[in-house]
């Protein structure tokens, strides 16, 4: 309901603005008697409105002696206004004023046209000699050419006692014409100016202090918005002075160029930076659309009226600032109200900042029409408006900072809050980060016991591998021993075959020459106990053949158990590389160098595996191929057995042939049959003897290749034991780490 009281007020005193008249004509009639202005004793001030006789000369034809003319006087209009308003217009008006001096008296006044935008004053008035003298002024003419350096048009009269004199001006301008005559005394025109400076004084120290003010909260809080604020009050402060007439008296006295341009020119000036403060006043932190583009072209408009003064027809620019000024305060009224329903309260300030404005405006146009009475309040109502405008501004300023600290102490407070929980996260995490230290700490130490333990593990490894390696060595050696003993044992039984067929040979000749039997019987003899000790020599070969490849059977076992030993030792090291592996994984970015130490371990232990399990495939060939000798080698020490039965049986044939001679004959036929089974038998025998040779070179070339595997097995066990060291001082260090972090963490947390 307030809100809805407050905008209906406003909205009333904007209309208020354009259906005020711009001027009040008086009843066009015509007079055939002439008002005149009586000055009395003890009056020093007279207001010369509704005194004063006015015609209009569009052509500018007339001369001062024609309007001096009786013929002139009904054509004169009597003013009805306090102040004669004559709006815009071009032409070229004539005012007449006639005087009855009352005082006995010679009496000197004043004339004030208090009115600074006028381009030509002429003031007409006769002297002694019945001539009309002229005294010409306005703001078209260098400001030294002014009877009185004054900010309004002031002339100088001089009444005798009981005198009627007739004053004559010739005005014209291309903008508003307005006629504030007044009369004043010397000294009472004196006080007036007094007056004046006193309140002009305090108005533009007000507003300077208000300048200083927000230049310095603009130093402090570095709000753009405070530097287009001061600009605005800097505008409007020479906007003020040039429509006062303070800055064609001051700053540009010898411009008469700029005097007649500087009012559209700071009018634009004001418009445009009021725009930009007001866009950002009233947007708070997100734009508002509906409020940034209405004020934003009215931004722009006020730069093409800069623009425009600069060069543009004065009759032209005058109006077209009149409408700009309207608009700006329309644009400005409404988008206060939207952004003061939109939630922006300090908008309230910017409302009752415009709205004081308008009313002082008001009031002034009001005093102007001669609505209102000439006051003081109502003289300087446009000034005290202003006034407290950019006092009201400078508050919304104000409230917009306690607003803006307001807020920002809540995001401190938001981000304070953030800022602990951050902090309380960060000592929970340094508690969670010192436990893991402390655990990897743990898992490091027991790393490298693990190395150690691995170490240790790897060195006896490298024992026994070259204790199996010396085996192999010492086996190969064992190997061609009894490759040499096998080669002898053919060449022996390569003998026995060579005898046997020999003995054949003998046996056979033995039908053709029995008689030659006995007398040769001694040497067969002979021949028969060679050949027992052949066959008797034979046998114990053959059964130390037996026990070496028995005893390599054995040492083939025994390498398989050492294998065994090495693949348990193989899959120990890979079970350990694993753990490893896993305590690295736990250990995240500090266990990167520990893992890869690991992986080489496991690479490692997997090719000792492998070695042990050629080096078993090996030996199971070694086993085999042994087997097969010593069951060969029984076979010949069958036959070698069988051999030395037929020498003994020859033996006793031999001893015995004495006594059964008749018998020789079928027993050479057998004698030659079981010749025949010995020459195949010592065949098989030589065939077999090579086969064993030749199993016992392969056998030899095979113990050569589990000594060499047995010492690549050597050189990974060393260079596994390398890499357990590299294990051992990545532990050591990953422990230190640890350790390190442990202190860290205890050590931010006591800061903390």
């Amino acid at each position: 309901m307030q809100k809805q009281t407050i905008i209906s007020c406003l909205i009333g005193l904007i209309l208020t603005i354009f259906v005020t008249p711009a001027n009040i004509i008086a009843a066009d009639e015509s007079i055939y008697f002439e008002r005149s202005l009586e000055l009395n004793e003890g009056t020093d001030y007279y207001q010369l409105g509704k005194y004063l006789l006015y015609i209009e000369d569009k052509n500018q034809e007339w001369t001062i002696k024609e309007i001096a003319s009786d013929a002139f006087i009904p054509k004169f209009q009597v003013s009805k206004q306090d102040i004669l308003n004559l709006g815009f217009t071009r032409s070229n008006y004539w005012l007449k004023l006639n005087i009855i001096s009352k005082s006995q008296k010679i009496k000197d006044w004043y004339l004030e046209l208090a009115y600074p935008h006028i381009d030509h004053v002429a003031f007409y008035y006769l002297d002694t000699n019945g001539q009309y003298q002229i005294s010409r002024s306005g703001d078209n003419l260098p400001f030294s050419h002014r009877e009185i350096n004054y900010n309004h048009f002031i002339f100088r009269i001089r009444t005798l006692p009981d005198q009627r004199i007739t004053l004559f001006l010739n005005v014209k301008t291309e903008g508003s014409l307005q006629l504030p005559l007044n009369l004043w005394t010397p000294e009472s025109f004196v006080e007036k100016i007094n007056d004046e400076q006193i309140i002009f004084g305090i108005y533009y120290g007000a507003l300077l202090v208000m300048i200083l003010y927000n230049i310095f909260l603009f130093l402090a809080v570095r709000d753009r918005c405070f530097i287009y604020y001061v600009i605005f009050i800097v505008s409007y402060v020479f906007f003020q002075l040039s429509l006062n007439g303070h800055g064609f008296e001051y700053f540009w006295p010898k411009a008469a160029w700029w005097a007649n341009r500087s009012i559209p020119f700071f009018i634009g000036l004001l418009g445009f930076w009021g725009a930009r403060f007001s866009s950002i006043f009233l947007s708070n932190d997100k734009p508002i659309l509906i409020v940034y583009r209405p004020i934003s072209v009215v931004a722009y408009l006020g730069l093409a009226i800069m623009v425009f003064s600069l060069s543009g027809n004065s009759d032209l620019l005058i109006r077209l600032s009149v409408i700009y000024s309207a608009i700006f305060a329309i644009v400005l009224m409404v988008t206060g109200i939207i952004s003061f329903y939109r939630g922006n309260q300090s908008a309230r300030y910017y409302l009752l900042a415009w709205f004081v404005f308008l009313l002082g405006s008001i009031a002034y146009t009001a005093k102007t029409t001669g609505l209102l009475p000439v006051t003081f309040s109502t003289e300087h109502s446009a000034q005290i408006g202003s006034a407290f405008m950019v006092l009201l501004l400078s508050l919304g300023l104000a409230d917009r900072i306690y607003s803006m600290r307001k807020k920002n102490a809540m995001e401190k407070a938001e981000v304070l809050e953030i800022h602990n929980e951050s902090i309380k996260e960060i000592q929970e995490t340094s508690i969670s980060q010192k436990k893991t230290s402390e655990t990897l700490e743990i898992k490091s130490s027991n790393i490298v016991i693990i190395s150690d333990q691995l170490k240790k593990n790897a060195e006896i490894m490298n024992n026994q591998a070259e204790n199996v390696a010396g085996s192999s060595e010492q086996m190969n050696v064992n190997i061609n021993m009894i490759a040499s003993s096998v080669e002898e044992m053919s060449t022996n039984v390569t003998g026995i075959s060579n005898t046997a067929r020999q003995m054949n040979e003998n046996i056979n000749s033995v039908a053709s020459a029995i008689e030659e039997m006995s007398a040769s019987m001694t040497g067969v003899g002979e021949n028969a106990r060679q050949g027992s000790k052949i066959a008797d020599k034979a046998t114990n070969m053959a059964k130390i053949a037996g026990e070496t490849m028995t005893s390599l059977g054995q040492a083939a076992n025994e390498i398989g158990k050492v294998t065994e030993v090495i693949k348990r030792i193989a899959d120990k090291t890979n079970l350990l590389a694993l753990n490893a592996a896993i305590e690295a994984a736990a250990a995240g970015e500090a266990g990167k160098g520990f893992a890869v130490v690991a992986n080489a371990i496991q690479k490692f232990a997997d090719q000792s595996a492998e070695a042990a399990e050629d080096i078993a495939t090996r030996i199971s060939d070694v086993q085999v191929n042994t087997k097969e000798a010593v069951e060969v080698i029984a076979d010949v020490s069958s036959i070698i057995e069988e051999i030395n039965t037929s020498s003994e049986t020859i033996m006793i044939a031999v001893e015995s042939q004495t006594i059964a001679v008749n018998e020789i004959a079928a027993n050479a036929s057998e004698a030659n049959s079981r010749a025949d089974q010995i020459a195949s038998a010592m065949a098989e025998l030589t065939t077999g003897a090579n086969d064993v040779a030749r199993n016992i070179g392969e056998m030899a070339k095979g113990s050569n290749e589990v000594a060499h595997s047995i010492r690549g097995v050597s050189g990974a066990i060393k260079d596994s034991n390398e890499g357990i060291f590299s294990i051992h001082q990545s532990a050591t260090e990953l422990a230190e780490l640890a350790k390190q972090l442990s202190d860290d963490m205890s050590e931010m947390n006591n800061e903390q």
